[in-house]
C-alpha cells in the first residue's frame, strides 16, 4: 500500500484552516518536522479506530540495496506533495505577519523582523548579538537589524532602513545603532535576486560544525533536504563584516536559496520572511540529524533511483520559477 507523506506544510495548513487535529491511519506516515510542527502548533494527532499512530516517523527507505515494492507510487505520492507545496495557498480567515506581501506597510514590516528575531533567539538559532535579518520594502529600499545587538531583544524603533546603495534612508530611534556590518551581503543578495524580499544569516551550530568538519552538508540522506533544497553550497572563506561576504556569495546567490559561509554561518532567504525562517530552521534540523546519525554509526544513504527522481523533481521546479 502506497503510503501518504505528511510533512510540516501539510500541518501547517491544517492549523491555517483553523483544524485542532489529525487524524491518523495505517496509511500515512509523518516526517520528523511534521511531529514537531503539531506539537508547536497545538495539533493533536488522534488514532483511528483500530488503528495505532506511528510513534517516530516511517522511514521505508534504508540504503541503496533496500527492496521497495511501492517506490515507483511512494515517489508519485512525494512529488504530488512537493508541487503542492511549491505554491502557496491563500487564506483570508489567518494572518501570518511572517508571510508578508510587496505591500505590506513599514510598520507590520518593523513587527515582523522583531518576530523573526524573537523566534530565532527563542530556539537557539541567534544567539548573543549573532546574525542579522532584513527586508525589502514596498518602496525598494531595505529594513535592517542594527549592529551589536541581540536579535531576541530589540524593538521596531531599533531598526535601520538602508537603501540599495547602502546609504542611510531613515536611521534607528537610538543613533548609536547602526546598520548590521554585514550590510554588504545582504545588498548584493538583493541586487541579484528581485523575487527575494527576506534574508536572514545566523551561525547555526549544526550546519556550521557540519560545513567546519565535512565542507558540505549532504543531500543523499534525507529526501526532506534534497527536495527542498537540492543541495546546500559552500562559498569559499570570506572575512566576516567586509565585502568579502558579499564577494563570496555573489554567484551562487543566483540559484540558491540556502547556503553556508564557509567557517562563518549560514544564509537564507525567501519571498517572505516566513520563507526564510522555514529554510533556515530546516537547515539546522537536517545538520543536527546528520549529526547525530554520523555519531551512532554508519549512515544509509537514500536508494540512488529515489535520488535521481527527486533530482528530476527539483530540476522541473526550477524550470517553472525561471
Amino acid at each position: 500500500m502506497a503510503k501518504i507523506i505528511f510533512t510540516d506544510h501539510d500541518i501547517e495548513q491544517i492549523s491555517a484552516e483553523g483544524k485542532t487535529s489529525l487524524k491518523l491511519s495505517e496509511d500515512m506516515v509523518l516526517t520528523d518536522l511534521a511531529y514537531e510542527k503539531a506539537k508547536l502548533l497545538g495539533i493533536e494527532l488522534q488514532q483511528s479506530e483500530n488503528d495505532q499512530p506511528p510513534s517516530a516517523p516511517i522511514r521505508p527507505y534504508l540504503n541503496s540495496s533496500t527492496i521497495i515494492p511501492d517506490l515507483p507510487k511512494l515517489l508519485n505520492s512525494l512529488e504530488t506533495a512537493f508541487q503542492s507545496h511549491s505554491i502557496k495557498t491563500s487564506n483570508t480567515g489567518h494572518h501570518d505577519i511572517l508571510d508578508f506581501s510587496p505591500l505590506t506597510s513599514e510598520q507590520e514590516l518593523r513587527e515582523a523582523i522583531i518576530q523573526t528575531g524573537q523566534i530565532l533567539y527563542k530556539s537557539g538559532l541567534m544567539v548573543s548579538n549573532d546574525g542579522n535579518i532584513s527586508v525589502r520594502m514596498a518602496d525598494g529600499n531595505i529594513l535592517i537589524t542594527p549592529s551589536g545587538v541581540t536579535k531576541g531583544r530589540i524593538s521596531t524603533e531599533d531598526l535601520v532602513i538602508i537603501s540599495l546603495d547602502g546609504n542611510i534612508v531613515k536611521p534607528a530611534s537610538n543613533p548609536a545603532l547602526k546598520p548590521t556590518s554585514e550590510q554588504p551581503m545582504h545588498l548584493e543578495i538583493y541586487r541579484q535576486r528581485p523575487d527575494v524580499r527576506a534574508v536572514i544569516h545566523t551561525h547555526l551550530i549544526f550546519a556550521n560544525a557540519l560545513a567546519i568538519s565535512h565542507g558540505k552538508v549532504r543531500m543523499d540522506v534525507i529526501p526532506e533536504a534534497a527536495i527542498a533544497f537540492g543541495d546546500v553550497p559552500v562559498t569559499d572563506f570570506a572575512l566576516p563584516s567586509s565585502n568579502q561576504n558579499a564577494e563570496a556569495i555573489r554567484n551562487l546567490i543566483k540559484k540558491h536559496d540556502v547556503m553556508l559561509i564557509r567557517n562563518h554561518g549560514s544564509l537564507a532567504v525567501g519571498k517572505n520572511l516566513d520563507e526564510a525562517l522555514i529554510n533556515t530552521e530546516r537547515l539546522e534540523h537536517v545538520s543536527k540529524t546528520l549529526t547525530f546519525a554520523e555519531l551512532l554509526g554508519q549512515v544509509n544513504t537514500l536508494p540512488e533511483e529515489m535520488l535521481q527522481i527527486i533530482g528530476d523533481m527539483v530540476q522541473r521546479s526550477k524550470e517553472r520559477k525561471s
